[in-house]
Protein backbone atom coordinates (compact mmCIF):
# COMPACT_ATOMS: atom_id res chain seq x y z
CA UNK A 1 0.00 0.00 0.00
CA UNK A 2 0.89 3.68 -0.44
CA UNK A 3 1.20 5.31 2.56
CA UNK A 4 0.58 8.98 3.30
CA UNK A 5 3.13 10.43 6.07
CA UNK A 6 1.64 13.71 7.37
CA UNK A 7 3.06 14.90 10.34
CA UNK A 8 2.68 18.12 12.62
CA UNK A 9 2.66 19.52 15.17
CA UNK A 10 -1.18 19.79 14.56
CA UNK A 11 -1.76 22.57 17.56
CA UNK A 12 -5.10 21.52 16.59
CA UNK A 13 -5.66 19.87 13.57
CA UNK A 14 -7.84 22.00 11.83
CA UNK A 15 -10.57 21.01 8.67
CA UNK A 16 -7.42 21.96 6.21
CA UNK A 17 -5.33 19.13 7.52
CA UNK A 18 -7.92 16.75 7.56
CA UNK A 19 -9.27 17.98 3.87
CA UNK A 20 -5.93 17.82 2.62
CA UNK A 21 -5.32 14.10 3.43
CA UNK A 22 -8.98 13.10 2.55
CA UNK A 23 -8.08 14.85 -1.57
CA UNK A 24 -4.77 12.26 -1.21
CA UNK A 25 -6.26 9.32 -0.43
CA UNK A 26 -9.65 10.24 -2.73
CA UNK A 27 -7.43 11.00 -5.68
CA UNK A 28 -5.39 8.00 -5.46
CA UNK A 29 -2.49 9.98 -4.75
CA UNK A 30 -2.02 7.57 -1.45
CA UNK A 31 -4.48 4.76 -0.11
CA UNK A 32 -4.33 5.86 3.16
CA UNK A 33 -3.12 8.73 5.37
CA UNK A 34 -1.28 8.39 8.59
CA UNK A 35 -1.36 11.38 10.61
CA UNK A 36 1.51 11.85 13.05
CA UNK A 37 1.51 14.05 16.23
CA UNK A 38 5.10 15.32 16.53
CA UNK A 39 5.53 15.81 20.42
CA UNK A 40 8.20 18.68 19.03
CA UNK A 41 9.40 19.92 15.78
CA UNK A 42 12.98 20.66 16.04
CA UNK A 43 12.75 23.56 13.56
CA UNK A 44 9.72 25.05 15.50
CA UNK A 45 10.14 26.70 19.29
CA UNK A 46 8.39 24.62 21.95
CA UNK A 47 6.52 27.84 23.51
CA UNK A 48 2.34 27.67 23.46
CA UNK A 49 2.57 23.87 22.57
CA UNK A 50 -0.31 22.13 23.73
CA UNK A 51 0.19 18.81 25.72
CA UNK A 52 1.23 15.80 23.60
CA UNK A 53 -1.50 13.89 25.18
CA UNK A 54 -4.24 16.94 23.98
CA UNK A 55 -2.97 17.20 20.70
CA UNK A 56 -3.20 13.47 20.14
CA UNK A 57 -6.90 13.27 21.20
CA UNK A 58 -7.94 15.78 19.21
CA UNK A 59 -6.25 13.87 16.12
CA UNK A 60 -8.30 10.95 16.98
CA UNK A 61 -11.52 12.99 17.10
CA UNK A 62 -10.93 14.89 13.29
CA UNK A 63 -10.00 11.16 11.95
CA UNK A 64 -13.66 10.14 13.14
CA UNK A 65 -15.38 9.03 9.75
CA UNK A 66 -12.18 9.08 7.88
CA UNK A 67 -12.03 5.02 6.90
CA UNK A 68 -8.82 5.77 5.15
CA UNK A 69 -6.73 8.08 8.21
CA UNK A 70 -4.90 6.35 10.54
CA UNK A 71 -3.20 7.53 13.75
CA UNK A 72 0.09 6.63 14.59
CA UNK A 73 2.14 7.33 17.30
CA UNK A 74 5.42 6.03 16.52
CA UNK A 75 7.18 9.54 16.79
CA UNK A 76 6.23 9.02 20.94
CA UNK A 77 9.08 6.05 21.49
CA UNK A 78 11.82 7.86 19.54
CA UNK A 79 14.28 10.18 20.83
CA UNK A 80 13.66 14.04 21.12
CA UNK A 81 14.24 15.77 19.02
CA UNK A 82 13.22 13.54 16.49
CA UNK A 83 13.78 14.09 12.92
CA UNK A 84 11.47 12.60 10.24
CA UNK A 85 14.11 10.74 8.31
CA UNK A 86 14.13 8.62 11.94
CA UNK A 87 10.30 8.32 11.66
CA UNK A 88 10.46 6.97 8.24
CA UNK A 89 13.46 4.75 8.32
CA UNK A 90 11.32 3.37 11.42
CA UNK A 91 7.73 3.00 9.76
CA UNK A 92 10.18 1.21 6.79
CA UNK A 93 11.09 -1.33 9.35
CA UNK A 94 7.51 -1.89 11.07
CA UNK A 95 6.11 -1.95 7.82
CA UNK A 96 8.02 -2.97 5.19
CA UNK A 97 5.45 -3.97 3.00
CA UNK A 98 4.02 -0.31 2.75
CA UNK A 99 5.64 2.42 0.04
CA UNK A 100 5.84 5.35 2.30
CA UNK A 101 5.44 8.87 1.13
CA UNK A 102 5.67 11.97 3.08
CA UNK A 103 3.47 15.09 2.51
CA UNK A 104 4.53 18.65 3.18
CA UNK A 105 3.54 21.86 2.42
CA UNK A 106 5.40 24.24 -0.05
CA UNK A 107 6.47 26.03 2.68
CA UNK A 108 8.66 22.97 4.26
CA UNK A 109 9.70 21.91 0.66
CA UNK A 110 11.85 25.62 0.17
CA UNK A 111 13.32 25.13 3.19
CA UNK A 112 14.01 20.83 2.77
CA UNK A 113 17.27 21.35 2.15
CA UNK A 114 17.63 22.19 6.06
CA UNK A 115 16.17 19.36 7.23
CA UNK A 116 18.02 16.46 8.81
CA UNK A 117 19.54 13.81 6.04
CA UNK A 118 17.10 15.43 3.27
CA UNK A 119 18.92 13.78 0.60
CA UNK A 120 18.20 10.27 1.76
CA UNK A 121 14.59 11.09 2.50
CA UNK A 122 14.67 12.09 -1.31
CA UNK A 123 16.15 9.12 -2.16
CA UNK A 124 14.58 6.58 -0.08
CA UNK A 125 11.50 7.74 0.06
CA UNK A 126 8.39 9.53 -1.55
CA UNK A 127 7.64 13.11 -1.48
CA UNK A 128 4.54 14.72 -2.08
CA UNK A 129 4.30 18.43 -2.16
CA UNK A 130 0.73 20.03 -1.63
CA UNK A 131 0.15 23.92 -2.08
CA UNK A 132 0.18 26.63 0.89
CA UNK A 133 -1.78 30.01 0.94
CA UNK A 134 1.03 32.26 0.24
CA UNK A 135 3.75 30.23 -1.09
CA UNK A 136 4.47 29.89 -4.84
CA UNK A 137 3.87 26.23 -6.19
CA UNK A 138 7.31 24.73 -6.65
CA UNK A 139 8.77 23.81 -10.08
CA UNK A 140 9.84 20.52 -9.18
CA UNK A 141 12.17 18.50 -11.89
CA UNK A 142 11.48 15.35 -12.02
CA UNK A 143 15.07 14.19 -13.57
CA UNK A 144 16.78 15.92 -10.79
CA UNK A 145 13.97 14.52 -7.75
CA UNK A 146 11.66 11.46 -9.65
CA UNK A 147 10.82 10.74 -5.93
CA UNK A 148 8.92 14.16 -5.63
CA UNK A 149 5.28 14.80 -6.70
CA UNK A 150 3.27 18.40 -6.86
CA UNK A 151 -0.30 17.77 -6.29
CA UNK A 152 -2.77 20.68 -6.81
CA UNK A 153 -4.50 20.09 -3.60
CA UNK A 154 -7.34 22.40 -2.22
CA UNK A 155 -5.60 25.78 -0.14
CA UNK A 156 -6.81 26.45 3.14
CA UNK A 157 -6.26 29.53 4.34
CA UNK A 158 -6.08 28.39 8.25
CA UNK A 159 -3.51 27.92 11.10
CA UNK A 160 -3.72 26.70 14.13
CA UNK A 161 -1.72 29.73 15.34
CA UNK A 162 -5.33 31.75 14.23
CA UNK A 163 -7.50 28.73 15.81
CA UNK A 164 -5.81 29.63 19.17
CA UNK A 165 -6.43 33.36 19.02
CA UNK A 166 -9.87 33.15 18.20
CA UNK A 167 -10.06 30.24 21.21
CA UNK A 168 -8.77 32.76 23.53
CA UNK A 169 -11.31 35.47 22.45
CA UNK A 170 -14.42 33.42 22.56
CA UNK A 171 -14.78 33.09 19.40
CA UNK A 172 -16.15 30.67 17.19
CA UNK A 173 -14.38 27.92 15.44
CA UNK A 174 -17.23 26.29 13.11
CA UNK A 175 -15.74 26.27 9.73
CA UNK A 176 -11.86 25.85 11.24
CA UNK A 177 -12.33 22.90 13.34
CA UNK A 178 -14.42 19.57 13.40
CA UNK A 179 -17.10 20.27 15.83
CA UNK A 180 -15.74 17.37 18.11
CA UNK A 181 -12.52 19.11 18.39
CA UNK A 182 -14.13 22.38 19.12
CA UNK A 183 -15.90 20.53 22.07
CA UNK A 184 -12.42 19.14 23.02
CA UNK A 185 -11.28 22.00 22.92
CA UNK A 186 -13.35 24.80 24.91
CA UNK A 187 -13.61 21.81 27.72
CA UNK A 188 -9.94 21.80 28.13
CA UNK A 189 -9.63 25.27 28.64
CA UNK A 190 -12.13 25.72 31.01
Amino acid sequence: MKIGIYSGSFNPVHVGHIALADYLVNHGIVDEVWLIRSPQNPLKPAAGLMSNEARLEMLRLAAIGHKNLKISTVEDDLPVPNYTITTLRTLQAQHPEHEFHLIVGADNWLIFHQWKDWDAILRDFHLIVYPRPGYEMPIVATESFPTVRVVDAPQYDISSTQIRERLAQGQSLAGWVDSKVEQYLRNDTK
